[in-house]
């Protein structure tokens, strides 16, 4: 697809910054513009979809939501290290 020059008017300090971040991570700065606007139109095209399937709104999760929101019951942790334990035991009678 044909790319179109933009101009735009940033904030200083910021422009400053966004130059450092493409400079370490090697990457130019409409790389990164391109990028924002894709993650903004790919979230419209979500919040669409969730609408026509009637979800509502899905609201991003972090890592402690998603841990808070898992179904109680076994102990995974508790069981893998019983089933450690065991196998420890199961080598030293060998």
């Amino acid at each position: 697809m044909a790319k179109k020059k933009l101009t735009l008017s940033v904030k200083e300090d910021l422009l400053d910054e966004v130059k450092r971040f493409a400079a370490i991570e090697g990457r130019s700065l409409s790389s990164i513009v391109e990028e924002y606007f894709e993650y903004v139109v790919f979230g419209k095209w979500v919040e669409a979809l969730c609408k026509e399937l009637g979800l509502g709104y899905l609201e991003p999760k972090n890592g402690f939501e998603v841990t808070r929101s898992r179904p109680r019951g076994l102990d995974a942790a508790r069981m893998v290290r019983e089933l450690r334990r065991k196998r420890e035991e199961d080598i030293s009678i060998e």
